[in-house]
């Protein structure tokens, strides 16, 4: 996505945040460099606040433009990133004296690197570190517009603390269960901490998802196991109705009365891990994305699927590490998307039947 400023912005004036690193930051001089955008979602930023101009389908049809604060920034530009502009709108955000503005400030979160922003994470500006100093850690979050309960660090590989600011006490998790940690600590309570001691033991015994081949088989919808270079019809489960289909490379349902041909996938194991393949393209999660497409690319870790097999030989889809399960939501009669989301909830189950 591609993010306008003046010439003479000085962006270190503003907080940097997790989809900087899924935009492009360009220079304008005149409206030529926004008017040419028109037609796309896009931001421009301004020394107060920024415009989000939003898309307003179908094409050729303009932008609506939004005045934002900028304690909303991630969320904003990860609602247009992601085209879901009212879903976030409604449960994010707020218009006071028509600027847009955060219902709850952002957390901070401390990286040494990029990592993959997932539901959780979607309200954070960020800060780079070299050495986990929490003492110091406290002073910065204390200077930043964001949340002053709490903060987090990344410390690698899949691994997390949050601090309490007051207490100086922490509490280190994998990321497996950061989703539930970010929801207790976002709570508007008097002190979300005692809610996180009362679980955190519990939450601490939850581990990830089985990650290699042989934790689990895949089988087709008769039982056999499931060969690799063998063309199977990927299928939703008890859903009659709806056949899978693609749209610039990612998969949603159809009512199956559009007369779409049934998607043909394969399985390839690559170093003991299961990827869906077609037409030689990778079935994944992209960076900053909630929802399935094909790539020409092994998928990176933090791209990955796991496909977690049930007695009905049918299989649930995860975010590789994660508890983020496929699910579909139905927008249309025609149209129903299917998205990873965190927790629990009605998990969409597909089936591999062999041609």
């Amino acid at each position: 996505m591609n993010v306008l400023y003046p010439e003479d912005f000085d962006l270190t004036s503003i907080e940097k945040c997790l989809m900087d690193f899924d935009c492009n930051f360009i220079p304008y001089e005149d409206d030529k460099e926004i008017n040419s955008r028109i037609g796309t979602n896009f931001i421009v930023l301004q020394e107060t606040c920024f415009i989000a101009h939003v898309s307003n389908s179908p094409p050729n049809a303009g932008n609506k433009l939004f005045k934002c604060n900028y304690n909303c920034r991630n969320l904003v530009m990860k609602s247009l990133y992601s085209n879901q502009w009212e879903h976030f709108y409604d449960l994010f955000l707020e218009t006071i004296d028509g600027v847009i503005h955060n219902t709850s400030p952002p957390y901070l979160l401390f990286t040494k690197e990029f990592i993959k922003s997932y539901s959780s994470d979607y309200n954070t500006i960020i800060t780079n570190y070299t050495i986990v100093d929490i003492p110091k850690f406290v002073d910065i979050a204390k200077s930043k517009p964001c949340n002053d309960r709490f903060f987090v660090v990344y410390l690698g590989d899949y691994r997390y603390i949050c601090c309490n600011m007051q207490t100086l006490e922490t509490y280190e998790y994998p990321s497996v269960i950061k989703y539930r940690i970010i929801e207790i600590l976002c709570v508007k309570s008097d002190d979300p901490f005692v809610q996180l001691k009362s679980e955190y033991e519990q939450l601490k015994i939850i581990k990830p998802l089985p990650t290699t081949f042989s934790d689990f088989q895949l089988k087709d919808i008769e039982g056999q196991p499931i060969l690799e270079n063998i063309d199977y019809r990927l299928e939703m489960y008890d859903t009659d109705e709806d056949v899978l289909d693609m749209y610039d490379s990612e998969i949603y349902a159809t009512y199956y009365k559009n007369q779409v041909d049934a998607m043909v996938v394969q399985c390839s194991i690559i170093d003991g891990i299961s990827y869906l393949v077609r037409k030689n393209r990778y079935l994944h999660i992209a960076n900053g994305e909630d929802t399935m497409s094909f790539t020409n690319q092994i998928p990176a870790k933090h791209q990955r699927l796991q496909f977690l097999a049930t007695e009905k030989n049918t299989f649930k889809t995860v975010q590789w590490n994660q508890f983020n399960y496929l699910t579909a939501f139905i927008a249309t009669t025609n149209y129903t998307q299917l998205a990873l989301q965190a927790g629990k909830g009605d998990h969409l189950e597909l089936y591999l039947k062999r041609l």
